[in-house]
Order: structure tokens, then sequence, then C-alpha cells
């Protein structure tokens, strides 16, 4: 069994996601029967006689994947604190504050409840405030298209709170405090657009950003992920180049500090076993490394499956890690990115920008640049003016010639059953690729893995 050998937590990984996917449909059953048949189905696709320990790996395999499917199942049919129930004297810190349609929803973590979400007809309390309040939980909407409790508890949060009276506590050392200070201190001392795309990078998305990369199919350039975490240790790196230690410990400052965006937890972890290779001089699988990821969030939190960012964020990084590394290869990966995630971005937003093809095989070398700039441009004291709107420029540029791609190319493409199996069976083959199979098994589960998925996730 190939996958045994080159990526043996990618089986563990497909079932569970495939489990999850089906919970909708099957509830417990597909996590507690449906998890181990498909871990079973996975690792006979890519079985061999000339592995000889193969059966004692695999039995092992999947014992693991029975405790993982348990562990999902549990959390999953746990009931949550969604009930209403009256709540007095509860103390909480403010972690994040996201605006909600025309409102605002601060999420405060308390003492005693988890994680709760309040409504907000303002703006009115900064993140990192620590509070005394009094409120009612109520639960969540399930009703219609959009599923709140799915959405909320994929970040963490438990139910709505409906609050009466709240006063502030003395401050304390927080990372939300800390992001808002910095955050207030980029809006007032640098220029618009360089201090949205500064905030950016600590999970902060300013609404008319937003929109426009949303457009220009660069929106996870905006997103805290894999990009924002990578470029922080690869500068880190030009300084702590063998300090692994110190590189680890500033990765995850980083990540704590931008509020733990699931796209950034799955680069740390993944980044984290990185380091920990080079530290026992291990060769590591690129494409096990995203699967242990991977588990190891769906784990700690199941409802991470059905955060739209958590998905993008798995598809697009295994992908890369199958991509060949050959020369010119660099151009095949804007391409082949935009079609493995076309299905999942034109299934949740009905839609998918064409211009992000063009766009994408040069934004994230431009915005590595400019997000340098733009950090330095904090620090610089002499000539900082000058510097500092010449770094306002190059953000602006970009600006100019993404609209001049848009009005060239069409803006967007509805979903079609075509193109999303076309996607589909562009990540297949090139994962089936990177694991040695022969070409026939790939086309072979490449087809009959495509149609699977249509199935599983639709």
């Amino acid at each position: 069994m190939k996958i045994l050998q080159r990526a043996p937590m990618l089986g563990v990984f497909i079932a569970l996601i495939s489990g999850l996917a089906l919970y909708d449909k099957a509830g417990i059953f597909a996590l507690i029967f449906g998890v181990p048949l498909i871990f079973i189905g996975v690792m006979f696709c890519s079985y061999e006689y000339d592995y000889p320990e193969q059966w004692r790996v695999f039995l092992f395999t999947l014992a693991f994947t029975l405790l993982c499917s348990f562990r999902v199942g549990y959390e999953v049919s746990r009931p949550n604190v969604s009930q209403e129930q009256a709540i007095t004297n509860e103390s909480g810190t403010i972690t994040n504050l996201r605006q909600w349609g025309r409102i605002y929803v601060a999420e405060i973590d308390t003492e005693n409840y988890g994680k709760l979400a309040a409504k907000l007809q303002f703006a009115e309390i900064m993140p990192g405030t620590r509070i005394k309040f009094d409120g009612i939980t109520q639960t969540f909407n399930v009703s219609g298209k959009f599923d709140e409790a799915k959405f909320w508890r994929a970040q963490g949060v438990n139910s709505w709170l409906k609050l009466y009276e709240y006063q502030e506590l003395p401050v304390k050392f927080s990372f939300a405090r800390l992001r808002y200070r910095i955050s207030r201190y980029v809006s007032i001392h640098m220029p618009e657009r360089t201090a949205a795309y500064i905030k950016a990078m600590l999970g902060e998305r300013d609404y008319t950003l937003n929109i426009s990369h949303r457009r220009w199919g660069t929106s996870h350039l905006l997103a805290v992920s894999g990009f924002h975490v990578g470029l922080v240790i690869l500068c880190m790196s030009l300084i702590f180049s063998r300090n692994i230690f110190v590189l680890s410990l500033i990765m995850w400052t980083y990540i704590l500090l931008t509020g733990c965006a699931t796209s950034a937890l799955r680069a740390g972890l993944m980044l984290q076993v990185g380091l920990f290779a080079r530290v026992i001089n291990r060769p590591i699988s690129g494409i096990n490394t995203v699967s242990v990821a991977g588990v190891s969030l769906l784990l700690y939190s199941p409802f991470m499956f059905w955060d739209i960012g958590f998905r993008l964020s798995v598809l697009a990084a295994m992908l890369i890690c199958s991509l060949p590394r050959k020369k010119f290869s660099v151009f095949i990966f804007s391409p082949a990115i935009w079609l493995v995630t076309f299905p999942q971005v034109s299934y949740s937003f009905r839609e998918t920008p064409v211009v992000g093809v063009i766009l994408n095989l040069f934004a994230p070398l431009y915005f590595s640049f400019a997000f340098i700039m733009g950090f330095v441009s904090l620090i610089v004291k002499t000539l900082q003016m000058i510097y500092t709107w010449a770094v306002e420029g190059v953000f602006i540029l970009f600006d100019k010639i993404a609209n001049f791609f848009v009005g060239i190319f069409p803006d967007f493409i509805s979903w079609n059953y075509f193109l999303a199996f076309i996607g589909a069976s562009t990540l297949i083959f090139f994962v089936c690729r990177e694991l040695k199979f022969s070409l026939l098994r790939t086309l072979i589960i490449m087809i009959a893995g495509s149609l699977a998925s249509f199935v599983i996730f639709l």
C-alpha cells in the first residue's frame, strides 16, 4: 500500500473529511461506520504485493482511524451552550470584533461558558477589553441555506449571547489587545491603503479591499494563511537561520497575534513539522504533512470542516505539495490552484473570478515584497514619510494592474459540473503521481475519486 509508505496520514484525512461531509445525510453513522470503511477503500486503492509489513501498518493505522472517528463523532454530536440560559456576573475578554451585516459581533472568551458571540449595534467594545456582564444565551439559527451553528462553532463559538449590561474591568495583557493597539497605530500613522494591507496581515480585513480582491480572485492575500506565515518565517530565518526554537516561537506568536485563523493554524502545523524534521535530519512528505495538519485540526475542532477557509487552505496546500518541482513549473501553479479550488469557491459563492488565473501568476511574489516594505515602513525613522508614500504607491499600483486585467477578461464563471469534475480530477491526478502510482492506476483513481467526491460532498 503505497499510501502507507509515502503518506500514511492521507488515508486517515480523506476518511475523516468524507465522513464529515456525509454527516448531514447519515448522521453519526457516517462517522462511526463510514470513516473506517472509506479508509479501507482508500488503502486498497494503493495495494501492492511487495510491501511485506503493510498489513501490520495497515491495522495500526486503521485502529488510529477508528479512534479519530469516535473523537470527531463525539464532538459533532455533543450539545453546546446554545440552549437559552441566564448568565450573571460572568467575566470574559473580547477576542475579536467583526462586522455582521449592518451590525457588529463581539466574540467573548468567558471563564465558564467558553466563547460566546454578542451582537452589537456599534463597535462599542474594543478587542482585548475585559468585561463583567449579565446576559442570556440564545440558540443559533440553523434554518435556510446558511447554518449559523456550523459557521460559529467552526470559529470556536458556542452560542449567541444577548448582553443585558456590562462593565469594563482592568486591562490585562492579551494578544487581542496587542493586535488592537498595533492596528490602531497603523491606522493613525500609515496611509489608507498601506494600513488596510498591514491590518490584513494581522487578521483584520478591510470591507472595501475585501470586495476588490474577491473580484480579482486574490482574496487569499487578505486572509492570514500559509502565504503570510511562510513570509514571516522566511524573513526571520534570514536572522535566526539555525535556531529552530526561536523560529517556532516567532511563528506561533504571530499566529496567536492574528487570532489563530484556521488557515494560519494549518500552515503553522505544517511548518512546525518541517522545522522538527530539520532538527532530526529526516526527509518529509509534503502530502503527509498537510494530512497531519488537517487531521490534527479536525481532532481539535471537527467543525473546522465547515469553514470554507479550512477547505480552500487544505486544497491549495495539497496541490502545491503534489506539483512537480521542475523548471518553469511555477507557471502552472496559478491555473492548477484555480481549477482545484473552483468546485469549492463556485459552489459556495456561485461564481469564480477568471482574472485570478492571470493575477496569481505574479501577485504572491508582488505582495511578498509589498508586505515586507509595509512593515519596514513602521520602523523606518529617516525619510519615513517619503518611504511610506512609496509603499502606498506600490499597493495602489497593484489595484491599477488588477483592474486593467479585469477589463480584459470576463469577471466570473458560474458553477458547472464539467469544470468541477476537471478541478477534482486535477488534484487527484497530481497527488497520485506524487505518490508514484502507475499511470493506469492514477487514471482509474482519478475518475472514480472525482465521481465519488460529487456523491460525498454535494
